[in-house]
Protein backbone atom coordinates (compact mmCIF):
# COMPACT_ATOMS: atom_id res chain seq x y z
CA UNK A 1 0.00 0.00 0.00
CA UNK A 2 1.69 3.35 -1.04
CA UNK A 3 -0.48 6.29 0.25
CA UNK A 4 0.31 9.63 -1.90
CA UNK A 5 -0.67 12.97 -0.72
CA UNK A 6 -1.24 16.45 -2.05
CA UNK A 7 -3.21 19.65 -1.31
CA UNK A 8 -7.20 19.35 -2.62
CA UNK A 9 -7.92 21.16 -6.32
CA UNK A 10 -11.24 22.32 -7.06
CA UNK A 11 -11.74 19.21 -9.26
CA UNK A 12 -11.72 17.21 -6.19
CA UNK A 13 -14.58 18.99 -4.44
CA UNK A 14 -16.61 15.50 -5.07
CA UNK A 15 -14.09 13.54 -3.54
CA UNK A 16 -13.72 15.51 -0.47
CA UNK A 17 -17.34 16.17 0.19
CA UNK A 18 -18.25 12.02 0.06
CA UNK A 19 -15.20 11.70 2.65
CA UNK A 20 -16.33 14.74 5.05
CA UNK A 21 -19.97 13.33 4.10
CA UNK A 22 -19.02 10.25 6.29
CA UNK A 23 -17.96 12.31 8.97
CA UNK A 24 -20.88 14.19 9.34
CA UNK A 25 -22.73 10.89 9.68
CA UNK A 26 -20.51 9.96 12.67
CA UNK A 27 -21.27 13.41 14.05
CA UNK A 28 -24.37 13.44 13.48
CA UNK A 29 -24.26 16.27 11.84
CA UNK A 30 -27.86 15.95 10.05
CA UNK A 31 -26.23 17.95 6.90
CA UNK A 32 -27.28 16.72 3.47
CA UNK A 33 -24.42 15.38 1.05
CA UNK A 34 -25.68 19.21 -1.15
CA UNK A 35 -25.85 20.98 1.61
CA UNK A 36 -22.10 19.95 3.01
CA UNK A 37 -20.77 20.17 -0.96
CA UNK A 38 -21.85 24.14 -0.78
CA UNK A 39 -20.75 24.19 2.85
CA UNK A 40 -17.23 23.00 1.19
CA UNK A 41 -17.16 25.25 -1.55
CA UNK A 42 -17.06 28.30 0.37
CA UNK A 43 -14.43 27.27 2.31
CA UNK A 44 -12.33 26.08 -0.43
CA UNK A 45 -12.46 29.86 -2.18
CA UNK A 46 -11.88 31.29 0.90
CA UNK A 47 -7.93 31.72 1.14
CA UNK A 48 -7.85 31.06 4.54
CA UNK A 49 -8.65 27.34 4.41
CA UNK A 50 -6.93 24.64 3.15
CA UNK A 51 -7.83 21.01 2.19
CA UNK A 52 -5.90 17.84 1.73
CA UNK A 53 -6.05 14.68 0.78
CA UNK A 54 -4.49 11.31 0.80
CA UNK A 55 -4.63 8.48 -1.80
CA UNK A 56 -4.20 4.88 -2.42
CA UNK A 57 -3.62 4.73 -6.18
CA UNK A 58 -6.91 6.98 -7.15
CA UNK A 59 -8.67 6.16 -4.43
CA UNK A 60 -9.12 9.20 -1.97
CA UNK A 61 -8.71 7.43 1.60
CA UNK A 62 -8.59 10.52 3.75
CA UNK A 63 -8.90 14.07 4.05
CA UNK A 64 -8.14 17.15 6.61
CA UNK A 65 -9.45 21.01 6.72
CA UNK A 66 -7.08 23.27 8.58
CA UNK A 67 -7.97 27.30 8.62
CA UNK A 68 -6.16 30.41 9.92
CA UNK A 69 -7.67 31.86 12.72
CA UNK A 70 -7.56 35.63 13.99
CA UNK A 71 -10.37 35.15 17.13
CA UNK A 72 -10.14 34.06 20.40
CA UNK A 73 -9.36 30.32 20.51
CA UNK A 74 -9.05 28.18 23.75
CA UNK A 75 -5.30 28.27 25.28
CA UNK A 76 -3.74 29.74 22.39
CA UNK A 77 -2.07 33.15 22.33
CA UNK A 78 -3.14 37.06 20.44
CA UNK A 79 -2.69 36.94 16.80
CA UNK A 80 -2.60 34.41 14.06
CA UNK A 81 -3.07 30.40 14.52
CA UNK A 82 -3.71 27.88 12.93
CA UNK A 83 -6.85 25.31 13.21
CA UNK A 84 -7.34 21.36 12.87
CA UNK A 85 -10.86 22.35 11.34
CA UNK A 86 -11.81 18.58 10.56
CA UNK A 87 -10.07 14.78 9.23
CA UNK A 88 -11.38 11.77 8.30
CA UNK A 89 -9.73 8.50 7.21
CA UNK A 90 -11.70 5.70 5.98
CA UNK A 91 -11.94 3.08 8.94
CA UNK A 92 -10.22 -0.16 6.54
CA UNK A 93 -6.70 2.84 6.26
CA UNK A 94 -6.31 4.07 9.46
CA UNK A 95 -3.35 3.10 12.23
CA UNK A 96 -0.86 3.16 9.29
CA UNK A 97 0.39 6.89 9.89
CA UNK A 98 -2.35 8.86 7.54
CA UNK A 99 -4.29 10.76 9.73
CA UNK A 100 -1.17 11.82 10.99
CA UNK A 101 0.93 12.99 7.68
CA UNK A 102 -2.74 14.92 7.09
CA UNK A 103 -2.23 17.11 10.07
CA UNK A 104 1.17 17.60 9.27
CA UNK A 105 0.40 19.09 5.88
CA UNK A 106 -2.20 21.39 7.62
CA UNK A 107 0.74 22.47 10.21
CA UNK A 108 3.48 22.89 7.26
CA UNK A 109 0.87 24.97 5.58
CA UNK A 110 -0.13 27.06 8.85
CA UNK A 111 3.55 27.71 9.73
CA UNK A 112 4.28 28.90 5.98
CA UNK A 113 1.06 31.44 6.61
CA UNK A 114 3.44 32.96 9.90
CA UNK A 115 1.35 30.86 12.51
CA UNK A 116 3.41 29.73 15.66
CA UNK A 117 0.17 27.44 16.95
CA UNK A 118 -2.58 25.32 16.05
CA UNK A 119 -5.25 24.77 18.00
CA UNK A 120 -8.22 21.85 17.62
CA UNK A 121 -11.18 20.29 19.19
CA UNK A 122 -12.66 17.71 19.72
CA UNK A 123 -16.06 15.84 21.52
CA UNK A 124 -15.62 15.12 24.94
CA UNK A 125 -17.48 11.82 24.05
CA UNK A 126 -15.16 11.21 21.02
CA UNK A 127 -12.58 9.27 22.76
CA UNK A 128 -10.58 8.02 20.02
CA UNK A 129 -10.21 11.84 18.65
CA UNK A 130 -9.14 12.83 21.44
CA UNK A 131 -6.57 10.19 22.33
CA UNK A 132 -5.18 11.11 18.61
CA UNK A 133 -4.56 14.63 19.30
CA UNK A 134 -2.50 14.29 22.27
CA UNK A 135 -0.60 11.28 20.56
CA UNK A 136 0.21 13.73 17.79
CA UNK A 137 1.59 16.03 20.22
CA UNK A 138 -1.66 18.28 21.07
CA UNK A 139 -2.64 19.48 24.96
CA UNK A 140 -5.75 20.00 26.19
CA UNK A 141 -6.13 23.42 27.40
CA UNK A 142 -9.72 23.51 28.54
CA UNK A 143 -13.18 21.46 28.35
CA UNK A 144 -16.28 23.68 27.90
CA UNK A 145 -20.26 23.26 27.79
CA UNK A 146 -21.89 25.08 25.11
CA UNK A 147 -25.53 26.98 25.84
CA UNK A 148 -27.57 28.04 22.90
CA UNK A 149 -30.58 30.82 23.23
CA UNK A 150 -32.87 31.76 20.36
CA UNK A 151 -32.47 36.06 19.70
CA UNK A 152 -34.33 37.91 17.23
CA UNK A 153 -31.77 40.37 16.24
CA UNK A 154 -34.31 42.55 14.38
CA UNK A 155 -35.41 43.72 17.92
CA UNK A 156 -32.48 45.53 18.86
CA UNK A 157 -32.27 48.49 20.49
CA UNK A 158 -29.01 51.52 20.71
CA UNK A 159 -28.15 52.59 24.20
CA UNK A 160 -25.68 55.00 25.47
CA UNK A 161 -22.64 52.60 27.42
CA UNK A 162 -23.75 53.75 31.15
CA UNK A 163 -22.04 51.65 33.96
CA UNK A 164 -24.19 48.65 34.06
CA UNK A 165 -23.88 48.36 30.10
CA UNK A 166 -20.55 48.76 30.27
CA UNK A 167 -19.74 45.53 32.86
CA UNK A 168 -20.83 43.55 29.87
CA UNK A 169 -19.29 45.58 27.48
CA UNK A 170 -15.92 45.29 28.87
CA UNK A 171 -15.29 41.57 28.25
CA UNK A 172 -16.09 41.43 25.09
CA UNK A 173 -13.79 44.22 23.94
CA UNK A 174 -10.66 42.62 26.13
CA UNK A 175 -11.43 39.09 24.37
CA UNK A 176 -11.52 40.77 21.04
CA UNK A 177 -8.98 43.08 21.41
CA UNK A 178 -6.58 41.24 23.62
CA UNK A 179 -6.75 43.73 26.25
CA UNK A 180 -8.83 46.96 27.36
CA UNK A 181 -5.71 48.84 25.51
CA UNK A 182 -6.11 50.17 21.72
CA UNK A 183 -3.38 51.52 19.71
CA UNK A 184 -4.51 54.50 17.31
CA UNK A 185 -1.85 57.46 16.25
CA UNK A 186 0.38 56.43 18.32
CA UNK A 187 -1.01 56.37 21.56
CA UNK A 188 -2.97 53.97 24.29
CA UNK A 189 -6.47 54.66 24.79
CA UNK A 190 -7.81 52.72 27.66
CA UNK A 191 -11.59 51.25 26.64
CA UNK A 192 -12.85 50.94 29.94
CA UNK A 193 -12.88 55.49 30.27
CA UNK A 194 -14.24 55.96 26.87
CA UNK A 195 -18.04 56.94 25.92
CA UNK A 196 -19.81 54.87 23.45
CA UNK A 197 -23.08 53.30 22.14
CA UNK A 198 -24.06 49.65 21.70
CA UNK A 199 -26.41 47.55 20.36
CA UNK A 200 -28.34 45.55 22.62
CA UNK A 201 -31.20 42.12 21.90
CA UNK A 202 -32.62 40.74 24.93
CA UNK A 203 -30.23 41.90 27.29
CA UNK A 204 -27.52 40.81 24.70
CA UNK A 205 -24.72 42.76 23.36
CA UNK A 206 -24.47 42.09 19.32
CA UNK A 207 -23.09 45.98 18.36
CA UNK A 208 -20.77 48.22 20.11
CA UNK A 209 -18.60 51.88 19.15
CA UNK A 210 -16.49 53.72 21.82
CA UNK A 211 -15.33 57.36 20.44
CA UNK A 212 -13.30 59.90 21.41
CA UNK A 213 -13.79 64.20 21.49
CA UNK A 214 -10.58 65.47 20.43
CA UNK A 215 -8.57 67.98 18.53
CA UNK A 216 -12.07 69.18 17.78
CA UNK A 217 -12.98 65.99 15.75
CA UNK A 218 -15.19 63.13 16.71
CA UNK A 219 -12.89 59.88 16.55
CA UNK A 220 -14.76 56.63 16.36
CA UNK A 221 -11.89 54.12 18.07
CA UNK A 222 -13.55 50.52 17.87
CA UNK A 223 -17.07 49.49 15.93
CA UNK A 224 -17.28 45.86 15.84
CA UNK A 225 -21.20 44.51 14.83
CA UNK A 226 -21.61 41.09 16.39
CA UNK A 227 -24.66 40.52 14.52
CA UNK A 228 -23.95 40.98 10.79
CA UNK A 229 -26.53 42.30 8.32
CA UNK A 230 -29.06 43.55 10.16
CA UNK A 231 -27.77 47.39 10.32
CA UNK A 232 -26.37 46.89 13.77
CA UNK A 233 -23.12 48.73 12.70
CA UNK A 234 -24.79 51.93 10.53
CA UNK A 235 -27.26 52.43 13.59
CA UNK A 236 -24.44 52.68 15.70
CA UNK A 237 -22.48 55.27 13.28
CA UNK A 238 -25.60 57.66 13.03
CA UNK A 239 -26.02 57.65 16.58
CA UNK A 240 -22.17 58.94 16.82
CA UNK A 241 -22.82 61.48 14.46
CA UNK A 242 -26.06 62.66 16.72
CA UNK A 243 -23.52 62.90 19.53
CA UNK A 244 -20.88 64.77 17.34
CA UNK A 245 -23.00 67.62 16.50
CA UNK A 246 -24.67 67.43 20.12
CA UNK A 247 -21.11 68.45 20.98
CA UNK A 248 -20.89 70.99 18.48
CA UNK A 249 -17.95 69.04 16.34
CA UNK A 250 -18.96 68.82 12.47
CA UNK A 251 -16.70 66.04 11.49
CA UNK A 252 -16.18 62.04 12.36
CA UNK A 253 -13.14 60.23 11.85
CA UNK A 254 -12.13 56.39 11.60
CA UNK A 255 -8.64 54.49 11.38
CA UNK A 256 -8.94 51.44 10.20
CA UNK A 257 -5.83 48.57 9.14
CA UNK A 258 -4.42 47.95 5.49
CA UNK A 259 -5.88 44.42 5.82
CA UNK A 260 -9.28 45.47 6.48
CA UNK A 261 -10.75 46.11 3.30
CA UNK A 262 -14.45 45.15 4.21
CA UNK A 263 -14.06 48.09 6.46
CA UNK A 264 -12.60 50.22 2.88
CA UNK A 265 -16.14 49.11 1.33
CA UNK A 266 -18.28 49.82 4.68
CA UNK A 267 -17.03 53.06 5.41
CA UNK A 268 -17.41 54.78 1.91
CA UNK A 269 -20.49 53.01 0.95
CA UNK A 270 -21.48 55.17 4.10
CA UNK A 271 -20.43 58.49 2.97
CA UNK A 272 -16.51 58.24 4.56
CA UNK A 273 -14.18 59.17 2.44
CA UNK A 274 -10.15 58.57 2.71
CA UNK A 275 -8.54 61.23 4.39
CA UNK A 276 -5.01 59.97 5.13
CA UNK A 277 -2.68 56.30 4.82
CA UNK A 278 0.13 56.42 7.51
CA UNK A 279 2.36 54.02 6.18
CA UNK A 280 3.93 52.37 8.66
CA UNK A 281 2.00 52.96 11.44
CA UNK A 282 1.31 49.74 12.88
CA UNK A 283 4.74 48.57 12.93
CA UNK A 284 4.95 51.80 15.32
CA UNK A 285 1.72 50.78 17.04
CA UNK A 286 3.61 47.69 18.33
CA UNK A 287 6.03 48.99 20.25
CA UNK A 288 2.90 50.43 22.49
CA UNK A 289 0.98 47.35 21.81
CA UNK A 290 3.06 44.17 20.59
CA UNK A 291 0.45 41.72 20.69
CA UNK A 292 -0.95 43.38 17.40
CA UNK A 293 -0.46 40.33 15.30
CA UNK A 294 1.80 40.75 12.04
CA UNK A 295 -0.60 38.87 9.87
CA UNK A 296 -4.23 40.08 9.79
CA UNK A 297 -7.16 39.40 7.74
CA UNK A 298 -7.02 37.45 4.31
CA UNK A 299 -3.19 37.15 4.93
CA UNK A 300 -2.38 40.50 4.90
CA UNK A 301 0.57 41.88 6.12
CA UNK A 302 -0.42 44.39 8.99
CA UNK A 303 1.35 47.61 8.48
CA UNK A 304 -0.41 50.78 7.54
CA UNK A 305 -3.28 52.19 8.86
CA UNK A 306 -6.08 54.39 6.47
CA UNK A 307 -8.03 57.49 8.01
CA UNK A 308 -11.66 58.14 6.67
CA UNK A 309 -13.58 61.39 7.36
CA UNK A 310 -17.37 62.47 7.06
CA UNK A 311 -18.83 65.81 8.12
CA UNK A 312 -21.71 65.60 10.18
Amino acid sequence: MKITYRRAMQTDMDIMTDLLMLLCEVLGSGLSWDELLAENEQLFADINQVFFLAFDGKKAVGVSNGSLRREYVNGAGNGLKGYLESIYVLPEYRRYGIATKLVKAIERWTVQNGCREMASDCLLSNTDSYDFHLKIGFEETERTIFFLKKLDPQKYEIHEVAYALRKKLQPILNETWGSPYLAVNGKLWDTRTMPGFAAVCDNVVIGYLLYEMHGGECEIMVLESIVQNIGVASALIEQVKIAARSSGVSKVIVQTSNDNTHAFRFYQRRGFTIREVRLGALDAARELKPSIPLIGEEGIPLRDEIEFEIEV
